[in-house]
């Protein structure tokens, strides 16, 4: 592994780890605490961040803008902000994938359970009791169901390769 660096996060704590540090994570060669803190108080920010809302938000006197500004440039603000909302882009996708993953198991879990509810109460139906239009009912539900939970319900209504189209345009062109 590699050497102990300390890490500045979002809320200015110090954490130590021996993992390889991104550049908005670590110091860089040359950079002050003064300056580290300054670029993570910058790039907690988000997307609008600039320094003047940054001095701002913080309650920083203004007269600062000028050595932020000279830090921001010296020690590449901007680009390792940009890879720190890179990085967050990223792992609000792989949280989101595996809320969606999850969210479709327990659908799954349902769908099965009941499944096993209309099975048992079908193995009670007498055949007499059930006239077609019942019948054709469940069928359609089930069948429903399915195709929502499993998604093929969305994939009908994708435009299917070589149709053709055709659009009137051309005819209200001069009206």
């Amino acid at each position: 592994m590699g050497e102990k660096d300390t890490v500045c996060t979002s809320s200015s704590e110090l954490v130590q780890t021996e993992e390889a540090l991104k550049s908005w994570e670590k110091k860089l060669e040359g950079e002050s605490p003064k300056a580290f803190k300054a670029f993570c108080l910058f790039r907690s920010m988000g997307y609008k961040r600039s320094i003047k809302a940054c001095l701002e938000l913080n309650g920083i006197e203004p007269n600062k803008y000028g050595s932020w500004a000279r830090y921001a440039r010296l020690f590449r603000w901007n680009e390792r902000a940009a890879e720190y909302d890179a990085y967050i882009a990223k792992e609000t996708e792989r949280e989101i994938l595996a809320e969606r993953v999850e969210r479709r198991k327990r659908q799954m879990e349902m769908l099965n359970g009941f499944d096993e509810l209309v099975a048992k109460r079908i193995k009670t139906l007498k055949p007499d009791d059930l006239n077609a239009d019942g019948a054709m009912d469940l069928l359609e539900r089930s069948a429903k169901l399915d195709s929502f939970i499993t998604g093929a319900d969305k994939e009908n209504n994708k435009p299917v390769q070589g149709e053709l189209a055709i659009t009137f345009a051309d005819s209200f062109k001069d009206l």
